[in-house]
């Protein structure tokens, strides 16, 4: 019941109205719609009204086409919401080269720290390589440049990239069109670089000073 002077709520009118009630709970209504206030008496009168028009304007079956292009674009739509809302594929890069160690293997002079010469690293994965180059700045830090190159067409190629170790964090969403991004200014530490770009996460142990991989 409602807390219009004890008048029945808007679902008991409607109910009322349409003949849904048992007969002793229609009864108990009826009685005390014998004396209503101004609100029960304007609300019976607009539902009255409304069942009147909806009555003399049924709704029609649409046509069978119209039924199974709606079930389809559902269908559709809710296969687009479910990839959506995936996480990120999370994908292990595996490194391939360090200038440090392999060029240094091989009889070629490697790139030394702080001679403004660059470190460079190739990681793969199934899904592209990761390719970065570490420059020391002189101020005891490095800035990484890097770029993701994807095996498969028409993926999405911009990268947001960030690198983190024990007490530092630093990420960058300026990645290009091309897989390429910077981190101007890194701690020479051992660190993880993750690079994603919605679809897939790419993680790499990355070492940022003279050590190497680890």
């Amino acid at each position: 019941m409602s807390t219009h002077q004890d008048q029945p709520d808007f679902a008991v009118l409607l109910d009322w109205v349409e003949g849904r009630l048992e007969p002793d709970q229609a009864a108990v209504v009826a009685a005390r719609l014998a004396s209503p206030n101004e609100w029960t008496r304007s609300t019976v009168k607009w539902l009255r009204g409304f069942l009147a028009v909806a009555q003399a304007l049924p709704l029609h079956e649409p046509p069978p086409i119209v039924r199974q292009s709606l079930v389809q674009y559902f269908e559709r739509w809710s296969r687009s919401r479910a990839v959506l809302e995936q996480e990120p594929r999370l994908v292990r890069a595996r490194l391939l080269f360090d200038s440090r160690q392999d060029l240094a293997a091989g009889g070629v002079r490697a790139a030394a720290s702080g001679n403004g010469e660059a470190v460079h690293l190739a990681y793969t994965t199934e899904d592209g390589d990761l390719l970065l180059d570490v420059y020391d700045t002189g101020t005891g830090r490095v800035r990484l440049e890097g770029q993701v190159l994807l095996t498969g067409p028409g993926q999405a190629q911009v990268f947001e990239v960030s690198v983190t170790a024990p007490g530092f964090s630093a990420r960058t969403r300026e990645g290009d069109a091309l897989g390429r991004f910077t981190l101007p200014d890194l701690p020479k530490v051992p660190c993880q670089l993750r690079a994603s770009n919605g679809v897939i996460t790419i993680v790499a142990k990355v070492d940022l000073d003279a050590g190497g991989d680890w």
